[in-house]
């Protein structure tokens, strides 16, 4: 960057500070404001939601878990699966291919999974560049570059 450039910058950055710290103080001050207009709603809010979960939600989850029992229908079904290999409606091949088949839908997953992540990791990566590419090379500190044209007068002299 040029001098002019960074004397720019420095101009700037001079003028705005002023208007920087104003809005810091303000945003403080509404931010305790709301905090002092919420906060006792929020909390009675909380109680209120606190006593449900206690008379209401608790007792009904502890029924329904003990009704559900997923641990016995899982045994259930493995004693079922257990009973068809030993009548020989099932043979070992075929245990052997569903388990591979699983297998690869398992790591099929995974590999759906990182390049989820990757691609949203790599998309965020390209968005705050192009933020910071923004805000670091704004139109305004750009010189302009020096006419290319010849004067009439150049020519007759």
């Amino acid at each position: 960057m040029s001098h002019n450039g960074r004397s720019g910058v420095r101009h700037a950055a001079d003028l705005m500070t002023p208007y920087a710290a104003v809005a810091k103080r303000n945003a403080s001050r509404y931010a305790q404001q709301a905090g002092a207009a919420v906060g006792p709603r929020a909390r009675w809010v909380a109680d209120q939601a606190r006593n449900q979960y206690t008379t209401q939600v608790a007792p009904r989850m502890g029924r329904a878990m003990a009704s559900a029992g997923p641990a016995g229908r899982q045994a259930a079904a493995r004693s079922q699966a257990a009973l068809a290999v030993l009548r020989g409606e099932v043979t070992p091949g075929d245990v052997r291919s569903a388990l591979r088949r699983r297998r690869r839908y398992h790591a099929a997953a995974m590999v759906v999974r990182r390049l989820g992540t990757v691609g949203l990791v790599a998309g965020a990566a390209f968005a705050a560049w192009k933020w910071w590419h923004g805000q670091n090379d704004p139109d305004w500190l750009a010189e302009p570059t020096p006419g290319t044209e010849v004067l009439p007068e150049a020519d007759a002299g």
